[in-house]
């Protein structure tokens, strides 16, 4: 690998009146921090974000009104509408008995919807999701397809955000004309729609909340960033990007909403803020009653104790002190990266680190790969940088993740004496996910750190 010469990070432009553009934290902060130009002014807007805002919202609004799906979006409404009731959201018999009604099965399976359900997200969700609480079903479901039409604004704007001070944007050839589209029409951001799961708009609420930093916005912005915490496990990066990105107030932002909004929830929930413990008590053991939710039962989960356990080593089902640990292991390989790199990285590389690094450590369902999405600011630097070959391996990797793996259908059509080839072909596919994940997180981990053209126009790659 081409080692480039150590490049000092480029200065904030400054705002009127002479003013730094770094009003939020303390200090420059990297190459590629904020205030990095918002993708669209200046530039000549691209009608691309909103058809796709349009036409995903369509979809989804279809759904909402013809179908009787978003099984995930009735589960994490029932929080909110059971606390209004008086009664605990953290009542996995309630839940599922709630979850009968509306989606009944004639002989559930033991892997069966109605058997694997329950509610476990922080009482920070409560609050998030009361404004579906307050609407019928019906309503609710029309309100997931407005939320769902954001989702595919923002994230369509995705390949010009991160950006470094005076960087160009993402180049209008007919590649990166698709991208945006690509990135909210796939299988698994539809499929994510479809059952009412959170990556769509976790990744939205990252890419509207940056620009709100571009902006100068931060409490905006942080409002956002809060809102992915529905799932503190895999939003807990967030923290250290929101640091190295806008200082140590952004990051205090963010946690103070995430602080807040857990604790008013959870004075709701119980009486008290102090319900809390009650929670992290609740948790781990309700948790692990869903047998999608554990590593030797389901191949889609995308962790390191996955992929172990699917190449014949041992079971190690992640706690929260064990997710701890991966991060921290993480989080050293990342400073050790960025002390050999001799220069400050760019905002796209501390993201790419940030969510490549929560999909390894965390053990998580498929479906959360589309966080994956937010790499692709870094992509657009290496092919900028001229890492063409790196660059190509990144989409590639980011490509197969989004490709659904029907393992269960080819699990009963092999039967239950599969041959050689069939029982090696499973194990294939049954590491895929959590393969595919670390193998992209490699990359981001040994590539360049700031791969993107030098303020003098030169290209770092090969």
């Amino acid at each position: 690998m081409a080692k480039a010469e150590p490049n000092p990070p480029a200065p904030f432009p400054k705002k009127e009146g002479g003013e730094s553009g770094a009003s939020d934290g303390e200090g420059t902060g990297p190459p590629g921090a904020s205030p990095s130009p918002p993708g669209g002014r200046g530039e000549g807007a691209s009608p691309l974000p909103l058809f796709a805002a349009l036409l995903l919202g369509a979809f989804a609004l279809l759904q909402a009104l013809a179908t009787n799906n978003f099984p995930d979006l009735f589960i994490y409404r029932i929080g909110p509408l059971l606390v209004s009731e008086g009664r605990t959201p953290y009542d996995v018999p309630l839940v599922r008995a709630r979850v009968a009604a509306q989606f009944p099965e004639e002989n559930p399976k033991l892997d069966s919807l109605v058997n694997n359900c329950g509610y476990f997200p922080p009482p920070l969700a409560i609050v998030v999701y009361m404004p579906f609480a307050v609407l019928p079903w019906v309503g609710a479901k029309v309100l997931w397809a407005v939320v769902t039409a954001f989702a595919a604004w923002a994230i369509a704007q995705l390949p010009n955000q991160f950006r470094a001070p005076g960087q160009a944007p993402a180049p209008r050839t007919l590649v990166w004309l698709i991208v945006p589209l690509a990135l909210v029409f796939n299988p698994l951001a539809v499929a994510t729609v479809v059952v009412g799961q959170t990556p769509l708009w976790s990744v939205a609420c990252v890419v509207a909340g940056q620009m709100c930093f571009d902006r100068g916005r931060t409490w905006f912005g942080a409002a956002l960033w809060a809102i992915p915490f529905v799932k503190p496990h895999l939003a807990l990066p967030l923290v250290a990007v929101a640091w190295y990105l806008g200082g140590w107030k952004r990051a205090a932002a963010v946690v103070a909403i995430v602080a807040a909004l857990n604790l008013i929830g959870a004075t709701l929930a119980g009486g008290s803020p102090l319900y809390l413990k009650d929670y992290f008590d609740y948790l781990p053991t309700a948790h692990k009653a869903v047998l999608y939710n554990r590593a030797e039962m389901n191949p889609q989960i995308t962790s390191w104790n996955r992929l172990l356990f699917a190449l014949g080593g041992p079971l190690i089902e992640l706690t929260i002190v064990t997710t701890v640990a991966g991060y921290l292991v993480w989080g050293g390989l990342v400073l050790g990266r960025v002390a050999l790199a001799g220069e400050r990285p760019s905002a796209a590389w501390a993201l790419a680190a940030a969510v490549a690094g929560a999909l390894t450590c965390c053990q998580v369902l498929g479906y959360e790969l589309l966080a994956l999405t937010l790499v692709v600011p870094w992509i657009r630097d290496l092919f900028a940088g001229g890492w063409k070959v790196r660059g190509w391996a990144a989409v590639l990797l980011l490509l197969s993740q989004q490709i659904p793996m029907p393992l269960d259908a080819i699990e009963r059509a092999s039967g239950d004496s599969p041959s050689a080839v069939m029982r090696f072909v499973l194990t294939v596919l049954g590491s895929s996910r959590p393969l595919g994940a670390m193998a992209l997180a490699v990359l981001v981990l040994v590539g360049p750190v700031a791969p993107g053209p030098r303020a003098d126009g030169t290209r770092p790659g090969p």
